[in-house]
């Protein structure tokens, strides 16, 4: 078992799961992410379409394990996000951040998170 551990981090990270174009069906409407790995780049641009009703914003994504990782930002993003790919789906794992008085976000708990699904579509 420990042989198989050792395999599994030294593999590299798996772009081609991420890469896309994604979307989560609503009732009413949908919602798209794109995501887009630059050359020479440690990092996912994790662009929010959103319905395109709004103009789309762009977050970096870590990568860490086999997981996205984007963290709250003060006056950009308030939530951290946990991306990963299961059984060709996309799954999108949100927690409100909650801000100490110096204005550091405090860490996650792992029960918090919200899960949605997104299918790939390109």
């Amino acid at each position: 078992m420990c042989a198989s551990l050792g395999r599994t981090q030294n593999q590299p990270f798996p772009k081609k799961a991420f890469a896309g174009t994604w979307e989560h069906e609503q009732s009413h409407h949908n919602l798209v992410l794109i995501i887009k790995f630059e050359k020479g780049k440690n990092y996912a641009t994790v662009v929010d379409v959103g319905t395109g009703e709004a103009p789309s914003f762009k977050l970096k994504a870590q990568m860490k394990g086999n997981e996205l990782l984007i963290n709250p930002q003060t006056h950009v993003n308030d939530l951290y996000i946990r991306l990963s790919v299961k059984n060709n789906k996309l799954l999108f794992k949100t927690q409100i951040a909650i801000w100490d008085r110096s204005g550091n976000p405090l860490p996650t708990d792992k029960n918090r998170y919200q899960t949605s699904v997104y299918k790939r579509v390109k």
